[in-house]
């Protein structure tokens, strides 16, 4: 169920018997000159779409957080790069917010891994005030499995642009795809870095990327995505040994 669309006394009802929020987060910013600014919005909301097909009667999606924090990319174009600590700060009050309404559980669906560092510190904030909160990275979770259907990943990359084929393919013109394997040796920033390490605001070889690669990482994703869900809803997210 989509929190958008409800009024308040829907939404107070189905708290009553739900206790799983997801909060899509993503970024606006470059991704190529291949992909539109928003592949980051995109992709974990046709996640969620399809996710909400299945367990929709079981969960309530948040409206989506289309801003994040993007130093890598803030030269080029379209970036809306927002302060770490600024961006942090949002997204703890929205989990507050909906934490006194009484959701219990909330999972923190990002599309953007510049965001990560802030969602882990909100994560820990959040659990201290009683919330359990779950953060996936779509890319990084399954990244095993994403690489049994493409050679590579990266941002713009094979994997990310052909899973924007697989939504719409007028969003991508792959005539502009290109190939950077640029990379720091070290957790290492200097003026200027960001136009040689994400040269061309991408990363991997996005002239690899195909729809056809783009269905099958929604699919074996979404299975996997939706497999992690229910473990929560089941608090069943400790493995225990011995």
């Amino acid at each position: 169920m989509y929190m958008l669309y409800m009024n308040s006394d829907q939404f107070a009802e189905a708290l009553e018997r739900i206790d799983t929020v997801i909060l899509p987060i993503g970024m606006t910013e470059a991704h190529g000159h291949h992909c539109p600014l928003g592949t980051d919005v995109i992709i974990p909301r046709r996640f969620l779409e399809l996710i909400e097909e299945r367990k929709g009667k079981e969960l309530i999606i948040a409206p989506e957080i289309p801003y994040g924090h993007s130093w890598s990319l803030a030269p080029y174009p379209g970036t809306v790069d927002i302060p770490h600590d600024v961006f942090t700060e949002y997204v703890f009050h929205v989990g507050k917010g909906l934490a006194q309404w009484g959701v219990k559980k909330l999972v923190l669906f990002n599309g953007h891994g510049g965001n990560t560092p802030a969602l882990t510190h909100v994560m820990e904030r959040l659990a201290d005030m009683g919330m359990t909160v779950l953060l996936i990275n779509w890319w990084i979770d399954y990244a095993r499995e994403i690489l049994t259907i493409c050679a590579g990943q990266g941002h713009a990359g094979e994997d990310e642009t052909s899973v924007v084929l697989a939504i719409d393919e007028s969003l991508v013109d792959m005539t502009k795809a290109n190939v950077n394997w640029n990379k720091a040796i070290a957790n290492v920033r200097f003026p200027g870095m960001q136009r040689i390490t994400m040269e061309n605001a991408q990363t991997g070889d996005a002239t690899l990327a195909s729809r056809a690669k783009g269905e099958a990482i929604l699919a074996l994703c979404t299975e996997k995505i939706i497999e992690l869900i229910e473990k929560l809803q089941a608090d069943q997210l400790i493995e225990r040994r011995g």
